[in-house]
C-alpha cells in the first residue's frame, strides 16, 4: 500500500496526539524551563495547525509567525496549552509537506469557535497570511 505525504503526516499526528494523551502532559511555549504541565481535567479538544510557508519566506518572517502564534495563548484564555515547532524528517524519506506545526488544547468545540473569531486571532491571520502557501487544521477529541 502506498501512502502520500499527507496520509503519513495525518497518521504521524494521530500517533503524536494519542501518545501525548496517554502521558497526559503537554509543554507550554510560555514555560521557560520546559517543565511539563498537566492538562486541566476539562480539556477535551486538541487542535493541530500546520503551515507551509511560501518559497522565499525569510527566517525573520517565520520567527514573527512563530512568536505571534505563541503569543495567542497569553491573549486568548480559551487556549489551555500550547506547543509548536518545525517539522523534521524523522523516519520519512521525503521532506515533510508542512514546515511548522502548532498544537493547542481547548475545553470544547464552542471555545475553538470563540478562539477563531477572537480579534487577536484575526489580527494574527491578517499579519501572517501573506507568507502561508497552505494551512492544515485538524481537531481531535482528547480522552482522559
Amino acid at each position: 500500500m502506498k501512502f502520500s505525504m499527507r496520509n503519513i503526516l495525518i497518521i504521524s499526528l494521530s500517533i503524536f496526539v494519542l501518545t501525548a494523551c496517554s502521558q497526559n502532559t503537554f509543554t507550554s511555549a510560555a514555560t521557560q524551563e520546559g517543565s511539563a504541565l498537566s492538562l486541566p481535567a476539562e480539556a477535551r479538544i486538541q487542535r493541530i495547525v500546520c503551515f507551509k510557508f511560501k518559497a522565499g519566506t525569510t527566517p525573520e518572517a517565520i520567527q514573527q509567525h512563530m512568536r505571534g502564534f505563541a503569543n495567542l495563548k497569553d491573549s486568548i484564555s480559551y487556549i489551555l496549552s500550547y506547543q509548536a515547532g518545525p517539522t523534521v524528517l524523522g523516519d520519512l524519506t521525503e521532506k515533510p509537506e508542512y514546515d511548522v506545526m502548532h498544537y493547542c488544547t481547548y475545553r470544547n468545540e464552542d471555545e475553538i469557535k470563540l478562539y477563531s473569531a477572537h480579534p487577536v486571532h484575526q489580527r494574527f491571520i491578517k499579519q501572517n497570511k501573506a507568507i502561508w502557501e497552505k494551512v492544515l487544521v485538524i481537531n481531535s477529541q482528547v480522552r482522559p
